[in-house]
């Protein structure tokens, strides 16, 4: 058998449909079977996950995990510390992969001598449906980036990253104390990038695709609870606040809607009706951030 060259972390929680075409599309890699191990830990899923996984069988190696509801940073540290290879890739449990998504990752990878970490394209998606047309799908990152560009902190997303595991034994993993969704991997990559002069090297040819669509609402809540992620990525790295959305703008936002609440609420009818103007949805976005995660979670602010 085959050294294991490349582990494939994946934490899961109630995702099983999903979960089971993220498996599927592994199954489909270009990159040699048994070069790659699949670990996926689960985070106490009341779904199928749990009686599928104990007797799946793919082509690849599988690890299946069970464990306490830590949050997503727990369930990713768990499944590095597991992992047979020293070379990661963190993925989602609805992140759909291109056939050649491993491969891609790998071969940058060499080229930088292990010793980079590797953002690739995620697509994000207008309709849960495959396959994927390209008129239904959009760039994750909008901004305009080129394959092997280098890229800063605030790239290093963990949908699509990889990175040698000795990074993980250097920093210590991904910080368990977030729990919410959201700042985990830009601590990670500020730590790497910043502190440790490590590289953020973008692939366009590493893709894969986000099965899941947010509504309006759902969109909202979500950055909601990336404000109350923010306070604990801001008391690590102060010198973030701004960055983060801690700032003048957000606040007087949030200052206008706090004095107008009956347009606030009209705005939140028309999310719920999925007939919101983007412009306006923007504002929510900012202001559920602010208030909603930030000021809530800090009365002295």
């Amino acid at each position: 058998m085959c050294m294991v060259k490349l582990s494939v972390v994946i934490g899961t929680y109630n995702l099983f449909d999903k979960l089971k075409l993220v498996l599927d599309s592994l199954e489909n890699q270009s990159f040699n079977h048994e070069w790659f191990e699949v670990i996926v830990v689960d985070s106490e899923s009341s779904d199928n996950t749990e009686k599928y996984l104990k007797s799946a069988k793919y082509s690849y190696q599988l690890k299946y995990i069970r464990q306490k509801n830590e949050g997503k940073a727990s369930a990713r540290n768990r499944g590095i510390k597991e992992s047979s290879s020293e070379l990661v890739l963190i993925t989602d449990a609805d992140m759909i992969a291109h056939r050649d998504l491993l491969k891609e990752h790998y071969s940058v990878q060499m080229k930088h001598n292990f010793d980079v970490l590797v953002e690739g394209k995620t697509w994000v998606l207008k309709a849960e449906q495959l396959p994927v047309l390209e008129h239904l799908r959009r760039p994750y990152i909008t901004h305009k980036v080129k394959d092997g560009q280098n890229l800063d902190f605030y790239y290093c997303l963990t949908g699509n990253l990889s990175f040698p595991k000795k990074y993980f034994d250097e920093t210590g993993g991904f910080d368990e104390v977030f729990k919410n969704y959201g700042w985990e991997d830009v601590a990670f990559g500020y730590e790497l990038l910043r502190k440790r002069n490590k590289k953020l090297i973008y692939s366009d040819k590493a893709e894969n695709y986000h099965f899941h669509v947010w509504s309006n609402l759902e969109e909202v809540y979500r950055r909601e609870n990336m404000g109350k992620s923010v306070h604990i990525i801001i008391n690590k790295y102060p010198k973030l606040k701004a960055f983060l959305g801690i700032n003048f703008f957000n606040k007087l936002i949030y200052q206008l809607l706090t004095y107008n609440p009956g347009l606030k609420e009209k705005w939140i009818n028309e999310l719920k009706e999925e007939r919101v103007l983007s412009r306006w949805k923007k504002i929510l976005l900012r202001e559920y951030y602010f208030q909603k995660g930030y000021i809530n979670e800090k009365d002295n602010y």
